[in-house]
Order: structure tokens, then C-alpha cells, then sequence
């Protein structure tokens, strides 16, 4: 979660010999903890009051220690801040070279994959696929666990290796499938090798999390990106924006979804900011998050603004059966939502969706040049999220946090 402090409550200029030092508080109001979160300060703000020119550096401190920051493509100074209820906090800027920071947010592009893109931070793992073919496409999502270090990247070197693919396919030839399949199961980024993987079934509906506009009672499916643009890469915060082939939506002709995607250290979460160009007038919009059964466990609350859903895990594993958990998914909105509810395929419709029952919604109404802003993400039972109540309640508290951010 991301907040800027537009109006900080305790600014203080202070001089030290030739120095200047500029001091924020950070306050929470609430009755809830808040760890952590990064706190944003206007970059021309410091630059200023510091008096910094040519690239000179600056170093923040608190409690007698330095703390990491970031400068983001839009000109923020972001940096973490974790404060128990009713707590607050001050953080001292000042002229130095700050320490190198161990980068445990970051995303890339893997166009020999199909062009997907991934993104991660020290708790959890993203992905939107790159096909260039009409075909939907919703987010899929990697587990994490034992480390709050990059994972992905490692991952798709091993599974991409054209090295490694070369023996398999010798070992399946001398040696049969079965064995091909172990060699097969050793790079896999389906298979948990301690760290997590990716187990979630996304198939061709709106996976974990995707936003569509909707056209009567039908979804508008969006396909696969056209472009895309990482903005920030570490070590604190990963965003991109993706842009969208134009697309027709009742009378407007020429419509082109643009998305800024973010993941800030220490979320569940990832922030998505929606826009579509050339969209003259109010739209039903829904986000959604796939179902594969219809036992009625997906639950929405339209008033405090979130869905969520317990999500089962496929196994990849073809040599035995392996129980891979259980994913906790939900979608979280800083302002009240039309409603939530659950819309199921018919037996043709699911049959085209590999399988998937439906979708748990969440109904909102996009307004024409105002972007659209949720944020959506999972915890997992292999990692710290240990029950759907668990889930469920970090959801709502995190829900609550969006409206009485820090100040």
C-alpha cells in the first residue's frame, strides 16, 4: 500500500552547521497496527529542502538507524514505515550516501516465454501472460515461501534453459517418458522446490484478479497486452503499465484499456490503476476472481469493499500426487462497491473455460477519465496465511486501511 504525505503533520527545517535536515512525522490514527507500509514524499520537497544539486545523495534515518527508500518514476521518495496503533513516528533526512539495499521487489519481461511478465515481493508472486492471440487473459499468481528474496527469475532459467530442454527430450528418447518426466519435475516452475511455485489455474476467464468492462450481463473479456513500460524496478516497488489493443464498446469504436500496475514490499497486494481512452460515458465494471466449484465458499462484502476466495491448487507433479494447499485470493477497493456476487457458467461456457465454474464480482461503475483503482492479491496456507478465516480478516482489516491511510 502506498500513501503520500501531502500534508506531512511535522516538517521541521533544521540547520546543522551547513546542512539542512528535514524532518517527517508519520502518524496512525487508527486502532490497527500497520507494518509495514511505504509512506511517499514529494522528491522536489527533499531536493529543496536539502539543497541537493547534481545528483547529490541523501540518507534517511529513524531511531537511531537508516532505512531504505526508493525514487520512482513519478518523482516520489518512498520508504517503509511500520507503527502500532495510535503510534507515531519521525524520519530524518539528510545529506549522505545511503547504504546499498537488498532488492526484494522486482518484475521483468520474458519474451522467450511468450512475452509474460512477472512481478514480486518478499511475500508474493504475479504474472500476466504475453500471447499475442484472442485469447482472454486473467492474472495468475506464484506462491512463496522460506525466503524474501526474488524466486521468479531463477525459476524461468531453469524451466527456459534450451540447454536442459535438449536432455530431456535425449532422456526421453533413451530412456522413455517417466524418466523425462523426473528430469522434467527438477525445473519446473510448477513444482515447489522450497520456495514455492506456480500452482493456480487461470485457463481463459479473469484468473485472480482481472478488471473488465461489462456489455449487458456478459464480461468483455480483455486479451493479452499490447505494450507495456516498467516503471520503477526496486528495490521497494515494482510498477509497469500495460496498454491494450483498441476494442469496440457499444458506440465507441476505438476504446484502449491502459493499466499501471504496482507491488510495494511487504503487501499481499498488488495496486492496479485501470483507464480506458475513447470511453465517453459511465460503464458497469467488474473485477473477478475465477471458481472452480460451487460449494458457495467465495464471499463479498459491497459495503467494506472486498471479494475473496479459497482457491484449490493443481498438482503438476505427474511421478504422485501431492496436495499443494490451498491459495487465498481476494480483491480490495478504497470506495463502497455496487454490489458483489457470483455468476456461473453454463455447462458449453464452462467446458470453454477448461473447467471453471464462474466468477466471484466485484460490480463498480467506471466514470470516464477518472481511473479505476483496486487492488488484488492471495496469501497461501504454505506460507503465513494459515486459514481462509485468517485470510478473511487480514482482508478486511486491509480494506479499512485503504480509507484511514497514515498520515
Amino acid at each position: 500500500m502506498k500513501h503520500l504525505v501531502y500534508i506531512i503533520l511535522s516538517i521541521q527545517f533544521i540547520l546543522t552547521g551547513c546542512s539542512n535536515v528535514l524532518s517527517v512525522k508519520v502518524a496512525n490514527p487508527s486502532q490497527i497496527d500497520r507494518h509495514p507500509e511505504l509512506i511517499e514524499v514529494d522528491l522536489v520537497e527533499v531536493i529543496s529542502t536539502l539543497g541537493l544539486k547534481d545528483g547529490a545523495q541523501f540518507v534517511i534515518s529513524s531511531k537511531g538507524e537508516e532505512v531504505p527508500y526508493q525514487i520512482t518514476y513519478d518523482s516520489k521518495v518512498v520508504f517503509p514505515a511500520s507503527l502500532k496503533a495510535e503510534e507515531s513516528q519521525v524520519f530524518t533526512f539528510r545529506k549522505g550516501k545511503p547504504a546499498e539495499y537488498v532488492t526484494k521487489v522486482c518484475g521483468d519481461h520474458y519474451p522467450e516465454r511468450v512475452d509474460d511478465i512477472c512481478w514480486e515481493n518478499d511475500l508474493v508472486g504475479f504474472r500476466v501472460y504475453g500471447f499475442k492471440e484472442d485469447n482472454p487473459s486473467g492474472y495468475d499468481v506464484f506462491t512463496k515461501k522460506n525466503t524474501d528474496l526474488p524466486v521468479i527469475p531463477k525459476m524461468y532459467e531453469n524451466a527456459l534453459d534450451p540447454e536442459q530442454k535438449k536432455i530431456e527430450e535425449q532422456i526421453r528418447k533413451e530412456f522413455g517418458k517417466d524418466s523425462a518426466a523426473v528430469f522434467h519435475n527438477k525445473r519446473s516452475f510448477h513444482i515447489d522446490h522450497g520456495y514455492g511455485a506456480d500452482f493456480y489455474a487461470v485457463g481463459p476467464t479473469l484468473g485472480a484478479g482481472t478488471a473488465a468492462l461489462l456489455d449487458g450481463d456478459k464480461i468483455v473479456y480483455p486479451f493479452c497486452y499490447d505494450t507495456y513500460e516498467i516503471l520503477d524496478n526496486g528495490p521497494l516497488r515494482f510498477t509497469m503499465k500495460l496498454t491494450f489493443r483498441p476494442f469496440k464498446f457499444g458506440d465507441c469504436d476505438n476504446v484502449v484499456e491502459s493499466r499501471i500496475i504496482s507491488i510495494d514490499l511487504g503487501s499481499h497486494f498488488t495496486k492496479t490503476v485501470v483507464s480506458f481512452d475513447g470511453l465517453d460515458s459511465p460503464a458497469p465494471i467488474v473485477t473477478g476472481i475465477v471458481v472452480q466449484d460451487t460449494d458457495g465458499k467465495a464471499f463479498g462484502d459491497a459495503s467494506k469493499g472486498y471479494i475473496a476466495y479459497p482457491a484449490p491448487t493443481m498438482n503438476f507433479d505427474k511421478q504422485k500426487e501431492v496436495d499443494n494447499g490451498i491459495i487465498y485470493l481476494g480483491h480490495a477497493f478504497p470506495n463502497e462497491l455496487d454490489k458483489t456476487g457470483l455468476t456461473y457458467f453454463s455447462e458449453s461456457e464452462s467446458k470453454q473455460r477448461n473447467g471453471s465454474k464462474g466468477h466471484i464480482l466485484a460490480h463498480s461503475t467506471y466514470e470516464p477519465s477518472v481511473p479505476f483503482i483496486y487492488y488484488w492479491g492471495f496469501g497461501w496456507n504454505g506460507a503465513d496465511m494459515k486459514s481462509y478465516e485468517e485470510w478473511l480478516q487480514h482482508l478486511d482489516t486491509f480494506a479499512a486501511q485503504l480509507r484511514y491511510p497514515l498520515e
